[in-house]
């Protein structure tokens, strides 16, 4: 068994899966166990750096494990078949976008590890707007000792910490920051780069919510991050260490929308998964 087993989805992005398997290639945690689930219209597997790329994960001490699933049942059914075939204690969810630099895996697992939480998350800065510096986007809640259980509701004022995920708001605050500082901040929720404790996932149903949606849909991290910040919470690191592709999404339907948005289950998931007297809003 893997220290942490990296879950990755793809579909239709040769190009950004290889920049994200040169970041899990080069990481210095490399006991690490990486499962592709593949949904692109033509199969990724047999591309020269892809396997390329394979052998040094497997060189370094990793595995890759490959699974073509074509057609699409949406992205939380794949999210749900990554996380069956997961046996580590800790499984991070890595969008096929993201680059890591080479400590982040080992940072999030030592976090998660330490901090006993549902979730850690490490956001992705989209560089093309480093020139773009938005004050009012960039107000940040450090956690002071340890994280620990909160609920934070969809239209209340922790609901608007999304705004430090926009644009390169993250990286702006870390350049202010002393050099070789790291920090612990509160979400409202985190995309992209998520190390979850497994067994509190499972603890929660998992992905297993995937029946009740539409086939384009989003949002589905949303919820389970959701009610593991109210059972255990949940946390994101600066530096995150990550950079976004800032290619065009492929979850979207074919008029680049949603058909429906996986929070709406979020009042029967606080009523089955969380205690009775948890209030829905505070």
């Amino acid at each position: 068994m893997a220290t942490v087993d990296i879950l990755l989805p793809t579909c239709n992005r040769l190009e950004s899966l290889i920049f994200t398997l040169s970041g899990i290639a080069s990481q210095t945690l490399t006991d690490i166990h990486v499962i592709i689930a593949d949904q692109s219209s033509q199969t990724v597997e047999n591309s020269p750096i892809v396997k390329t790329i394979t052998r040094l994960i497997e060189t370094r001490g990793g595995s890759v494990e490959y699974h073509y699933r074509f057609p699409s049942q949406g992205i939380t059914e794949q999210r749900d078949f990554l996380l069956d075939r997961a046996t580590a204690g800790s499984v991070l969810y890595l969008d096929d976008d993201v680059f890591m630099e080479p400590w982040v895996v080992d940072r999030l697992w030592q976090t998660l590890i330490t901090q006993k939480c549902g979730f850690v998350g490490a956001f992705p800065t989209g560089l093309s707007y480093r020139e773009d510096v938005r004050l009012q986007q960039q107000i940040v809640e450090f956690w002071e000792g340890s994280v620990h259980p909160e609920i934070v509701n969809p239209g209340s004022p922790q609901w608007e910490r999304w705004q430090l995920h926009r644009a390169a708001n993250l990286y702006h605050v870390n350049q202010r920051l002393p050099l070789g500082e790291t920090r612990l901040y509160k979400v409202a929720w985190i995309a992209s780069c998520i190390l979850y404790d497994r067994e509190k996932l499972l603890e929660i149903g998992g992905f297993s919510f995937w029946t009740k949606l539409p086939r384009y849909h989003s949002g589905e991290e949303v919820l389970v991050q959701n009610i593991l910040m109210r059972k255990w919470g949940g946390c994101a690191i600066i530096p995150s260490g990550t950079y976004h592709a800032e290619v065009p999404s492929t979850v979207l339907n074919d008029k680049g929308t949603v058909d429906g948005h996986a929070l709406d289950l979020l009042p029967e998931m606080i009523k089955k998964y969380t205690p009775e007297d948890t209030p829905l809003f505070r």
